[in-house]
């Protein structure tokens, strides 16, 4: 495909025409184009213009890196010259056109630069409603019962706290199947994490140190996993809150630089509406080498708990640039800063 404008042709056509000159001034050893300072400068500079003009005509195929394929060809050129122009213009133009007809395959994923939607619709799919809602909102208004049910049955392999509010949804759904499939699915998760629990439980019984820290920090992660679980009852939040303190409190008592377990404690301190406690534990977490990313939105929180609305935004400061692209810390930096 060559563009609009005929000077790269052109000029590819002069190039070409000057270094078959230069081979011959070679050959005959003879004339002002022999070997020598005057034949060194005119290859250079026949050489910048082949690979500009190749350049030119190529800029359109990918992969769309002109400054590189410009590079390549001057240093083709120069390096080559008995055979460089003509050897570098067929080897790119047969290389790019060999290369085309390779990648023949469907590329479905296009990227966006939206940091709230990693990915657009897949080039190819129709674009419908149900590409911008979630899991739950499609239990809510789509029809198909079979496809709803594949989903709740997949939905059972997610972490709980990316499920739970989808299966809750189902199991308000009016699809008998829908419904059972949501219900046993959440208590099959219940019933996992307790059982995981209790072993746990005799495993911290029987180590010591560093391991009985990290058992201990485990079952209090696995009671703030079944707090997701059980966030619409008032009474079992609350007791599952107390265990996962006190399972967090264990882990901290048998190693004291367990950064993770003073990490864990102090989101139950917060949720136990305890911001003052909790701040206190955060520090401590972040003294203990927990990353500053992870800490900062929690201790603002905490703040923001207290009433101490200055160090709010003292603290969303201190996170990186990077984290606060993303929501909902996007949307909480642009508040408060």
């Amino acid at each position: 495909m060559l563009p609009d404008n005929k000077m790269p042709a052109i000029l590819l056509l002069a190039g070409v025409f000057v270094e078959g000159l230069l081979l011959a001034g070679l050959v005959v050893g003879a004339g002002p184009l022999s070997a020598g300072p005057a034949w060194l400068l005119v290859h250079i500079g026949a050489s910048i213009g082949i690979a500009w003009a190749t350049r030119a005509l190529v800029s359109a195929l990918p992969p769309h890196r002109p400054r590189r394929i410009f590079a390549l060809c001057l240093a083709v050129g120069i390096t080559l010259p008995l055979a460089g122009a003509l050897g570098c213009i067929a080897a790119f133009w047969l290389g790019m056109r060999n290369a085309i007809e390779r990648h023949r395959e469907t590329v479905y994923w296009q990227f966006t630069h939206n940091p709230e939607l990693p990915f657009t619709t897949p080039i190819g799919r129709k674009v419908d409603k149900l590409d911008s809602r979630g899991f739950a909102e499609q239990l809510t208004f789509d029809g198909d019962a079979d496809d709803l049910y594949r989903k709740v049955l997949a939905a059972g392999r997610m972490r709980s706290a990316l499920s739970v509010d989808a299966l809750n949804a189902a199991i308000k759904h009016s699809d008998e199947r829908i419904r059972l499939t949501a219900y046993q699915t959440l208590d099959r998760k219940v019933t996992r994490l307790n059982g995981d629990i209790e072993r746990l439980e005799r495993v911290a019984a029987s180590v010591e140190g560093r391991e009985r820290s990290d058992t201990w920090l485990q079952i209090a992660s696995n009671y703030w996993e079944l707090l997701t679980l059980e966030q619409g009852e008032p009474v079992a939040r609350a007791q599952l809150l107390d265990k996962a303190g006190a399972a967090a409190t264990r882990a901290i008592e048998v190693r004291y630089d367990n950064r993770n377990a003073h990490f864990t404690l102090g989101r139950v301190l917060l949720r136990q509406n305890k911001p003052r406690h909790a701040r206190v534990v955060f520090k401590r977490a972040l003294k203990l080498g927990m990353p500053s990313e992870s800490v900062l939105p929690y201790l603002a929180e905490a703040a923001f708990a207290q009433r101490d609305f200055a160090r709010v935004s003292q603290l969303l400061l201190g996170l990186d640039s990077a984290f606060k692209r993303y929501p909902p810390l996007r949307q909480l930096a642009e508040q408060w800063t």
